[in-house]
C-alpha cells in the first residue's frame, strides 16, 4: 500500500514540476520536480523495506516462541522478541531469552 502511495506522489511531483515549467516558462522545475519525484521515490522504497524488515523480525520471535511452547501473539520492537497475552514484561519474553533488560 504504502508503494502505490509513494507512486503517486512521485508522479503527481513530476507532474508539478513539469505543469509549472511550461505554465510560468521557468524550465528549471522540470528538474525540481524530477529531483523531487526521485527523492520520494527513495523514501518510499526506505518505508517499505523498513516495514518488511519489521514483519520479518516479528515472524521469527513469533516462530521461536512457538518452538519454545509458547503462544505468541504481542511481538516487543524494541527487544525483538514475543510474548504471550497471559504474561507481563516483568515475566520476561516468550522465548525464553534471559539477556534482555526486562527479563526476571
Amino acid at each position: 500500500m504504502h508503494f502505490a502511495e509513494g507512486t503517486v506522489l512521485a508522479l503527481m511531483a513530476g507532474a508539478a514540476g513539469k505543469y509549472y515549467a511550461d505554465d510560468r516558462d521557468w524550465p528549471w522545475l522540470t528538474a525540481v520536480g524530477a529531483v523531487v519525484a526521485v527523492l520520494l521515490l527513495v523514501g518510499t522504497i526506505a518505508v517499505v523495506r523498513g516495514e518488511n524488515r519489521d514483519a520479518r523480525r516479528a515472524r521469527s520471535a513469533v516462530d521461536r516462541a512457538a518452538a519454545a511452547g509458547t503462544v505468541a501473539t504481542h511481538y516487543c520492537a524494541a527487544c525483538g522478541e514475543a510474548s504471550s497475552p497471559g504474561t507481563s514484561r516483568a515475566d520476561g519474553p516468550a522465548t525464553g531469552r534471559t539477556d534482555l533488560p526486562h527479563g526476571p
